[in-house]
């Protein structure tokens, strides 16, 4: 368990640390994202982390609609306030990290636009 946290507490400082301006921009077709697995954040300019997620395709998981999207347009940010960042991952990480990983970090960061995961002690 101890390497897990360990792994969830890179993979979030390496989504967190990515500045502002260098994170992927909110746009109809996310081309600014790749066609690989990773690790996402969805982050506001001035209220940090919104939304934290795995996908196997980054760009598709946009393309089809993302609720992170939609409730920050409902909560009237500004488009050019809200950004991704990510760190590319294997698929097989993707696949061996799974959910446990995912609510490591969610537990540890508490992202508005994610449910709400119960008390891991």
């Amino acid at each position: 368990m101890k390497e897990l946290e360990e792994q969830a507490r890179e993979l979030l400082q390496a989504l967190t640390s990515v500045p502002f301006e260098s994170c992927a921009s909110i746009t109809r077709e996310f081309r600014s994202l790749p066609l690989m697995p990773g690790l996402y954040a969805v982050r506001h300019r001035e209220r940090g982390l919104l939304y934290l997620g795995k996908a196997k395709k980054l760009r598709e998981r946009f393309r089809g609609g993302h609720k992170a999207c939609s409730w920050s347009w409902l909560d009237d940010y500004d488009h050019r306030d809200v950004a991704i960042s990510f760190v590319p991952l294997t698929m097989a990480d993707v696949l061996k990290l799974g959910d446990e990983l995912e609510g490591i970090l969610i537990h540890a960061t508490q992202p508005p636009y994610n449910a709400q995961y119960p008390n891991r002690d």
